[in-house]
């Protein structure tokens, strides 16, 4: 029994300990092909290509592998109108920490790390995928989807602040009466 416990703690530790599988690379380098990513206000790093799609792949991982960045937990679609096209401006509410934008047009998806307080980007898929086919050699694939991965913080709307001070307003007068009846 002592033995069959330790092996199953030895699987068990060896399982934990083994590297997440890595994501299937294209070939295509993520800042190649004349791509304009890697000169927008902000830019710091990118990753990629990968095959497939990063809504249904392992994409934390490889954020954190590649960019040292954990806790990036909220998924925005920042796609916006420029799905089907090459190239677009994104928008989005600025950040607080860095994030990480997925470009996804057709079978595959690169990844862009950008610095906090970014909040508009004039995007192309040059270094997410070519084709290339007797009419269209080296033409860039359509945005399929822009996903934002980010950490992003609460931040407190007004009334909460004023329903904050309320409560302590009246924590305040209720302890000053008491003292008075004392």
């Amino acid at each position: 029994m002592f033995k069959a416990t330790l092996h199953a703690f030895a699987l068990a530790t060896a399982l934990a300990a083994a590297p997440a599988h890595a994501l299937t690379t294209t070939g295509i380098a993520c800042d190649g092909n004349g791509t304009g990513m890697t000169a927008q206000p902000g830019y710091l790093d990118c990753s990629g290509a990968f095959d497939g799609n990063d809504l249904n792949q392992d994409v934390q991982s490889q954020i954190l592998s590649d960019f040292g960045l954990s806790g990036l937990t909220t998924v925005i679609d920042v796609t916006g109108t420029n799905e089907d096209e090459t190239t677009g401006e994104l928008t989005f509410a600025a950040l607080s920490s860095p994030f990480v934008l997925a470009l996804k047009a057709g079978n595959a998806f690169s990844l862009y790390l950008f610095a906090a307080g970014t909040t508009s980007i004039d995007f192309d898929t040059l270094g997410v995928g070519f084709f290339s086919g007797p009419n269209n050699p080296h033409f860039g694939q359509e945005l399929s989807h822009a996903t934002n991965y980010a950490s992003v913080t609460a931040v407190p709307e007004p009334e909460t602040y004023a329903l904050l001070a309320a409560g302590l307003g009246f924590v305040g007068w209720a302890s000053r009466r008491r003292r008075r009846k004392q």
